[in-house]
């Protein structure tokens, strides 16, 4: 019998992308009555709840409209063996998408998580082609290269189209959103936890538990159309920085933030990201080297992302506070 998968997806007026999304889930090769969508809606004023509607979604009120908040709500319902956790700008790119995801679950019974790259999708605008060759924002490529570590480790195993290893909790990935696929038994009571959880903290204590067995898929790719201009990244890390990081950090797993070497690497970043010279040669360098005109991004946005948070930093009471801890070495 098939498992049955349960898609979560947050969504606040998400009209813009949220068809796509659910077409691409609705037209898997994988029997309807095993897939399960889930909408968790922050109070949308336009058609997004119609839209969700439209393609047998199960529409769920997230009062708290954070997306976070509303993976608790939505995961808390779901009925799935497995769990996606997905977002309204996500497509999956593949018919048999669904089909490989379960397929490596079938392949080890120990496997926690299952997930894919992210992709631009063919028309979307230049800057996400960027963000498609960092997979996040310039800081976290730059501070964390374990995932290419794990694939080139000894202990991966290669099976098919997959790759599986166990992730150290000492050697975090930040990894948590957008096509991720879980069991839903070993985290239903992470998520099922009181104040606000991130989808990173929840893989960080997944691992941590114990569970921390994982397949890679290089070819189930999740198409994300992430942003569409420059100031899309800005208000992304103002937002994200501030409202999901320094204002709830008191009841967040940021062990995969806050690792064993995290002020050497800080130091680094702020030497890398303010000196346009030494990030303009890196870019040169990826850019001849992936035959990739799309580098030409990131010598700008590491240099503004840094500048983002340090004015956060400075202009308010918490990120001030993170910054003498961080100074002092309390984090």
């Amino acid at each position: 019998m098939d498992p049955v998968i349960s898609f979560i997806i947050p969504v606040l007026n998400a009209e813009r992308h949220l068809h796509t999304c659910l077409r691409s889930i609705r037209s898997q090769d994988y029997p309807a009555g095993s897939v399960e969508i889930i909408v968790l809606d922050g109070g949308s004023t336009d058609s997004t709840v119609e839209t969700a509607w439209l393609f047998g979604a199960k529409v769920v009120p997230n009062p708290r409209r954070l997306a976070e908040y509303g993976l608790q709500v939505g995961i808390a319902v779901a009925t799935g063996d497995l769990i996606t956790i997905f977002a309204a700008d996500n497509e999956l790119s593949r018919r048999d998408w669904i089909k490989t995801a379960v397929g490596a679950f079938n392949a080890d019974a120990g496997c926690a998580a299952v997930w894919g790259p992210l992709r631009s999708g063919p028309d979307d605008p230049a800057i996400n082609k960027y963000f498609e060759l960092i997979q996040s924002d310039p800081m976290t490529y730059f501070m964390n290269k374990n995932m290419s570590g794990y694939l080139k480790d000894e202990a991966t195993i290669s099976r098919g189209d997959a790759y599986f290893f166990r992730v150290d909790p000492r050697r975090p990935l930040v990894w948590g959103a957008n096509g991720l696929t879980m069991r839903r038994d070993l985290v239903s009571h992470i998520w099922a936890r009181q104040g606000y959880l991130g989808d990173n903290d929840a893989f960080q204590q997944m691992i941590e538990e114990g569970n921390s067995l994982v397949a890679f898929i290089p070819g189930l790719i999740t198409y994300h159309h992430h942003v569409g201009a420059v100031s899309d990244f800005i208000h992304k890390w103002k937002r994200n920085f501030s409202m999901h990081f320094l204002d709830k950090i008191e009841t967040r797993n940021t062990n995969w933030v806050f690792t064993e070497n995290f002020r050497k690497r800080l130091f680094l970043w702020l030497i890398y990201s303010t000196n346009p010279l030494i990030s303009g040669l890196h870019a040169l360098f990826m850019g001849l080297r992936d035959k990739n005109l799309f580098w030409v991004y990131h010598p700008l946005l590491c240099m503004l992302q840094t500048f983002v948070y340090a004015w956060i930093m400075v202009a308010t009471p918490k990120g001030r506070q993170m910054a003498f801890k961080i100074a002092r070495g309390l984090v």
